[in-house]
């Protein structure tokens, strides 16, 4: 016989609760700050990527043009020492199947075209280039517009007579579309956008749709301000982006470029990895949550439930139920209550046991007789 009040809310529905209240606290907590702490955390590793990216894609493309200009300079140290037939099939050469160079040539210091790749060129003055009047200040790799309306990416080094004195210019000059390509290939292999500006601030190869705004992106004043940054923008066609300004790109044995890049990379670079993480936060906080619903359970089995069974049997003993509360010594508080419930009902049933020894003796005993007043 147990009362209704304790079947609405006992110690053990108590101890439940109060474990998935504190354990749902707990995970709420733990996952609002480790979500801030790991978006912070991608947000630093995507910064330092685009970073060393950045300088990676300057690497790779002084690199690959090393190989030419190291081509060009040894044409240029051996000129002096061999005939034009002879050096027009050194550039023809070079030239190949024109997929990167278009022509090749040497050029004297007052512009004429002596010799060129497959006579191309030969005994033309060519004084009033762009790229020529540039040379003139020394080495140079860069983007010119021919006469006739062409941009080329051009390389020229000077040629020195037997006395030292200049005599001319050797020249390479490139499709567009080689570099182009060449940029893309390093793009992907980096999974990167970017965007090359010259020495005159003109978007010269870009590996996706550019339009003016984007020309005016901080991080574009920033490289062609010599300023190196990582920033995070917005850019149009392609949204969120964290961008690195390469204000120079230089190379051991090649003269400067005076080029200025712009490497973009989205900050889901790294989404596939972060979701990796929190996946496995989420399989630890689930094992947490799993062992203190254990650890719940075990005590409220092993502690809780035997209280409860004490506390229903007192309530039974109070009601004149007899019940034999079982004894459990599992606490010091456990054993005690028990014990004491134990001598309690060995109590109540002496007393019962004595009221009804006492009843019956005053039911053994004669009735008195009563007289009355005719007696």
């Amino acid at each position: 016989m147990h009362d209704h009040s304790l079947s609405r809310l006992n110690l053990m529905r108590a101890f439940t609760g109060f474990m998935a209240l504190a354990a749902a606290v707990f995970l709420g907590i733990t996952v609002f700050f480790t979500s801030q702490r790991v978006s912070a955390l991608q947000e630093e590793l995507v910064r330092s990527v685009v970073d060393q990216r950045g300088s990676h894609v300057s690497f790779d493309l002084t690199r690959d043009l090393n190989h030419q200009w190291s081509s060009l300079s040894n044409l240029a140290a051996i000129l002096r020492f061999s005939d034009k037939a002879v050096f027009r099939s050194f550039l023809t050469h070079e030239v190949g199947t024109g997929e990167a160079i278009t022509w090749a040539g040497y050029v004297n210091v007052h512009g004429d075209v002596v010799v060129g790749s497959r006579y191309q060129g030969e005994g033309q003055n060519i004084a009033s280039e762009e790229w020529f009047q540039v040379a003139q200040r020394g080495p140079s790799i860069r983007f010119s517009t021919l006469s006739d309306g062409r941009e080329v990416l051009v390389m020229t080094s000077p040629v020195l007579s037997s006395s030292g004195v200049k005599a001319g210019f050797v020249t390479f000059q490139f499709h567009p579309e080689w570099f182009d390509a060449l940029m893309n290939d390093i793009a992907n292999s980096l999974s990167v956008d970017l965007a090359i500006f010259d020495d005159r601030g003109r978007p010269v190869i870009h590996t996706f749709p550019l339009d003016d705004r984007d020309s005016a992106q901080v991080s574009v004043r920033n490289a062609l301000a010599g300023q190196k940054s990582v920033l995070f923008e917005t850019w149009q066609g392609l949204g969120a982006r964290y961008a690195a300004s390469i204000p120079y790109v230089t190379a051991e044995g090649m003269p400067m470029l005076g080029w200025r890049i712009v490497v973009l990379i989205s900050p889901q670079e790294f989404g596939g990895e972060t979701n990796r993480l929190l996946f496995s936060l989420a399989e630890v906080l689930g094992g947490v949550a799993v062992v203190l619903l254990l650890m719940s359970l075990g005590f409220i089995r092993f502690f809780l439930a035997p209280l409860h069974r004490l506390v229903e049997s007192a309530h039974d003993l109070a009601e004149g139920a007899d019940v034999l509360p079982a004894e459990n010594h599992r606490t010091a508080e456990l054993s005690l209550l028990s014990s004491a419930l134990a001598r309690l009902q060995g109590r109540l049933r002496r007393a019962e046991d004595r009221a009804q020894q006492l009843q019956q003796e005053l039911d053994a005993r004669p009735s008195p007789q009563v007289r009355t007043d005719q007696d």
